[in-house]
């Protein structure tokens, strides 16, 4: 019993037979099901919840070249013809969106939501091109701004997954170890808030080359009995619940045996 609820076919098309190499690669790999959650930049009617008038902006003009309800549809067919999917969505988090962000999300039936942080205001922190920008920044200070962003963001109440929590750590820069004192009361917060987080194998694929959450982090998840998921945030079929006896093993290691299904917004246990 699996499942990977963090999974892209934006690099295809939007058809049943695209979506059915996703299907049968997690499939062969144990799944009972997926989630498709598309990132939410990618539609039109997204807009004004990512506009901003520097380079987020100008940035997200070059994605945005799609219309949600195609997605949602073809989910919906999907799901009609008896294909084990799930409908979600990754949608960014920006302080000060809630309104146009909740107005983007709610015409729609999603099974689950997952809320990311990917911007510090119009830096686009896992951007190449964001690599000579680290560089000049204080680490620790991103860290903390960050995981304050992360907070906020589980308070809301619009989202139900936390995507790739440590995504800060992409590139490789690293905070101080007592800059976890302060992230520690980040963690504590967000497990009052009902979400869940995701353990994300994603991490294994980029520079970092480490699973999303660090050891730092998911101490903290442990000791706040903070729900997971196991996700691969896979963008082509191969990648679908990739790396998931990694990601198990992780999970056990702190005593953790319990993930869970999304349907509707509501979530089932499930043991590992």
């Amino acid at each position: 019993m699996a499942a990977d609820y963090h999974v892209h076919i934006e690099n295809g098309p939007y058809t049943i037979e695209w979506l059915k190499k996703f299907i049968d690669s997690g499939l062969s790999k144990g799944l009972v099901e997926i989630g498709i959650s598309e990132h939410g930049h990618r539609f039109k009617e997204g807009y004004s919840a990512y506009k901003s008038d520097g380079f987020r902006g100008k940035w997200i003009k070059d994605y945005m070249d799609q219309s949600i309800s195609d997605y949602v549809e073809l989910i919906k067919e999907a799901k009609a013809m008896g294909l084990p999917v799930k409908l979600g969505i990754e949608a960014d988090y920006f302080p000060g969106k809630e309104k146009e962000i909740k107005e983007f999300l709610e015409p729609y039936p999603w099974d689950y939501v997952i809320g990311s942080v990917h911007w510090i205001e119009d830096w686009g922190i896992d951007l190449e091109e964001s690599i000579e920008e680290w560089k000049t920044r204080d680490v620790d200070s991103i860290y903390l701004e960050y995981f304050n962003i992360i907070e906020k963001m589980a308070k809301t109440g619009l989202f139900d997954i936390i995507g790739h929590i440590d995504l800060v750590k992409i590139f490789g820069f690293r905070a101080k170890p007592y800059t976890f004192d302060k992230i520690r009361r980040n963690i504590k917060e967000i497990s009052k808030a009902g979400i869940v987080i995701e353990v994300s194998t994603a991490g294994l694929r980029k520079p970092v080359g480490e699973i999303y959450p660090s050891k730092e982090i998911m101490g903290m998840i442990k000791e706040y009995n903070v729900p997971i998921v196991v996700n691969s945030d896979a963008h082509n079929p191969y990648d679908v619940a990739r790396d998931f006896d990694k990601a198990y093993a992780y999970v056990k290691s702190y005593g953790i045996n319990t993930l869970y299904y999304f349907e509707g917004k509501k979530r089932t246990p499930y043991n590992i």
